[in-house]
């Protein structure tokens, strides 16, 4: 079982999930996304996936990650981890390297990186 997160760009301000609409996010070209979180986590094992997306999963400190990252450019990606993980840490990392918007479908809230 996973613990699921949709990252998205914003182009303004994302007070709470009903503020997430199409016309509210950047497309994300995939290239750019993995490049971002090869330099955040250069450990991420990638491999193409059979509709020529990617795949990538990572044995964190505090959980496993898969990243899943179509091959054209979209609003969304996702990163899943362990439902059992206490921490997930590496979620607001991500938000903060990459400029992205966590949406945490399990609690219905939205995660921003913030500054360190």
């Amino acid at each position: 079982m996973s613990y699921d997160f949709l990252m998205m760009k914003p182009i303004a301000a994302l007070q709470s999930p009903e503020d997430v609409r199409e016309e509210m996010l950047a497309l994300q070209d995939s290239k750019t996304v993995i490049e971002g979180l090869d330099k955040l986590a250069p450990q991420i094992a990638w491999r193409r996936t059979e509709d020529g997306g990617w795949f990538g999963s990572l044995d964190g400190e505090d959980t496993w990650y898969e990243f899943r990252i179509g091959e054209a450019s979209d609003y969304v990606w996702s990163v899943c981890t362990s439902h059992g993980a206490t921490t997930r840490d590496l979620i607001p990392a991500i938000c903060r390297a990459l400029g992205v918007v966590a949406f945490d479908g399990q609690a219905g809230t939205l995660i921003a990186g913030g500054s360190d």
